[in-house]
């Protein structure tokens, strides 16, 4: 943007901000982006040296002409080693790698070197963010890269995280509060942090070493405040939930993965790690588990004031959803989802059993939430039959919604 300034001459507006302000603005632009800034003129030639933000992505070559997929990493991983050498030795505050390994060529290990010394780079240079994608073959992270007293968050996506990384993030990262993980193969069996907070585990995480020695994964996370599960982890049996005495939300989805051994048991010990949040959404999506002479496989949630489910405990006379209302007895707002069923092997997935007593007490509900989706309004009127005639909610504590 231009104007003429009193003598007739053009000024640039945007030249006139002073650099710390141009850096800035470049640090959040994607850094082919904040190089190519370089030609615009001279005063431009060298801030990109200095952004505080690298954000680097392998999708930002494939306009390029290339013989192929393998050249063209090539070229990609020129750019970021280029690009790391020439940057000006400032601190950075994140950094962030989209990669694309070429499938079927050289050994996994090789092919993750250049992407692990990037990783390095950017701790050595203080990143408090890190954020690590692959689009293809999985990344072999080396747990010894993850030292640093400043890095807080760590997202990871299509990596294998090889034996010893969660000690290393343990030790290496006291910092670390935030950990998200998607589709990654981990080798631990122990999972222990004293400083995370934010635990997400994303689409199919997977214990291999679980499978291997019919072990039980173990997670321990004394500080931790939120625990996303949005896919059941694929190991031997459900992991083992233990010193989550500050969990406070908790949302778990159990569903599409691969676990060996999934029975009432299991359930009770997992919910057990979860019996002291003050907000929970939980989906069970596995095959259908028959509950027999009353199991226990629900603790009580003493601290829990709202509570969200969905179809899976609405099936069979409703038997999940009261045992849930019978070990929730402080709470206040409870979310129905009345969507479609899922399905395990052709047969739906529920938690089902047999209960001599449908009573409950919630002496502090204020509100029943039902979202109903098309296609479930004979489901919702035998809900609504259930809460309103034989549990005492009365209809101005009902909300309903109706969505497609």
């Amino acid at each position: 943007m231009a104007e003429a300034s009193g003598d007739g001459s053009m000024e640039d507006r945007i030249s006139a901000l002073p650099d710390e302000l141009l850096i800035h603005v470049l640090s959040h632009l994607r850094s082919r982006k904040a190089v190519q800034t370089c030609v615009l003129a001279r005063r431009w030639r060298y801030l990109w040296r200095s952004v505080t933000c690298i954000d680097v992505s392998f999708e930002e070559f494939e306009d390029r002409a290339a013989a192929n997929d393998l050249e063209r990493e090539e070229v990609f991983k020129m750019f970021v080693n280029h690009l790391l050498i020439l940057r000006e030795r400032v601190d950075l505050k994140e950094f962030h790698l989209q990669y694309s390994l070429v499938v079927g060529v050289g050994c996994l290990s090789a092919k993750s070197d250049e992407a692990n010394l990037w990783i390095r780079h950017a701790l050595q240079y203080k990143a408090q963010t890190v954020k690590i994608g692959n689009h293809s073959e999985p990344l072999q992270l080396l747990p010894s890269v993850f030292t640093s007293t400043y890095l807080k968050r760590l997202h990871i996506t299509n990596a294998q995280l090889i034996l010893g990384f969660f000690d290393r993030l343990r030790k290496g990262c006291p910092a670390l509060e935030y950990l998200f993980l998607s589709t990654c193969d981990i080798e631990d069996l122990d999972i222990f942090s004293d400083t995370l907070k934010v635990l997400i585990l994303s689409d199919a995480i997977g214990f291999s070493f679980s499978f291997e020695h019919d072990a039980q994964v173990s997670i321990s996370a004394p500080s931790l405040i939120s625990l996303s599960v949005k896919e059941c982890p694929s190991g031997a049996r459900l992991p083992i939930l233990k010193n989550m005495s500050s969990l406070e939300t908790a949302s778990v989805l159990l569903s599409e993965g691969d676990i060996t051994t999934c029975d009432a048991d299991g359930i009770r010990q997992f919910l057990g790690g979860l019996s002291g949040v003050r907000s929970l959404d939980f989906y069970y999506g596995d095959r259908q588990l028959e509950v027999k002479n009353n199991h226990g496989w629900c603790p009580t949630f003493n601290n829990l004031t709202n509570l969200t489910l969905d179809r899976w405990c609405m099936h069979a006379d409703l038997y999940a959803m009261i045992v849930f209302l019978q070990n929730s007895p402080n709470l206040k707002k409870l979310t129905l989802k009345l969507n479609e069923p899922r399905y395990h092997n052709e047969v739906v997935s529920a938690v089902i059993g047999e209960l001599e007593d449908r009573s409950f007490t919630c002496e502090q509900l204020e509100i029943v939430e039902i979202i109903c989706s098309k296609g479930n309004e004979l489901l919702l009127l035998g809900l609504n039959q259930f809460l309103l005639e034989e549990s005492g909610i009365r209809p101005d504590q009902m909300r309903v919604s109706h969505q497609n």
